[in-house]
């Protein structure tokens, strides 16, 4: 579950694409679980809209737009220090996804969505990998929220990361929250999936399917059935 601080390649061709250790790991498994609850492509030709939150070097968002076709990614984070990576990354994997990779937008979850953010609305999937834990606890609830704003009824908000259930967490999830989270706020802490179902709730999803992932992480499947 620890993530690493993102390295900078040598300089040359991709020395503006940042890499995260952790993204390369994990992001083919995380498309493999993502893909399967994508809608079908669109008869009309129009895209599949998904809203990535703390969308950190891109290369997930970059992934996400290559693995399909019809896919249009609009990559968020709380500030636009990673934007020329996210450029970068969707640049390296030709013209055609780099098209539908959307420049880097500013959101910070427990601020007004803006404008910009809502031009593309609704969004279809929304994505936030590795981020709940990492974040001031009213991002939970705030998550929630962002996506009933943002998400089409009966679209999917996409989670990732470690979790607790039911209380119990893996003894290296309890190291890495005890060695790192906890050094670097002590707010920041690994989420009960249990307190995100009830947050879930208030905002008109319910948890649809769990998935088990490498280093001791999930995906988690939330379904929106529309504002209550």
């Amino acid at each position: 579950a620890a993530l690493p601080p993102p390295r900078r390649p040598p300089s040359g061709k991709r020395a503006m694409a940042q890499f995260a250790p952790s993204a390369d790991r994990n992001k083919a498994f995380i498309w493999e679980k993502l893909s399967e609850v994508l809608p079908s492509a669109p008869a009309d030709g129009s895209p599949t809209k998904l809203l990535e939150i703390g969308c950190g070097t891109g290369q997930h968002a970059a992934l996400f737009a290559a693995s399909r076709p019809d896919l249009l990614v609009q990559a968020t984070d709380v500030t636009l220090e990673m934007a020329a990576s996210l450029a970068a990354h969707a640049n390296e994997a030709g013209a055609e996804v780099a098209r539908r990779v959307l420049p880097m937008l500013e959101l910070d979850l427990l601020k007004p969505v803006s404008a910009e953010v809502k031009a593309n609305a609704p969004y279809d999937v929304m994505v936030s990998i590795n981020m709940l834990h990492i974040s001031p606890p009213d991002c939970g609830k705030a998550l929630f929220v962002v996506a009933a704003e943002a998400l089409r009824k009966g679209g999917v908000l996409f989670t990732y990361g470690p979790y607790r259930l039911d209380g119990f967490l893996t003894d290296s999830n309890i190291e890495f929250e005890k060695n790192y989270l906890k050094q670097k706020d002590e707010s920041f802490a690994i989420r009960e999936i249990r307190d995100l179902e009830r947050l879930a709730a208030e905002q008109g999803f319910v948890l649809e399917a769990m998935h088990d992932m490498p280093a001791n992480n999930k995906s988690l499947i939330w379904r929106f059935n529309g504002s209550t």
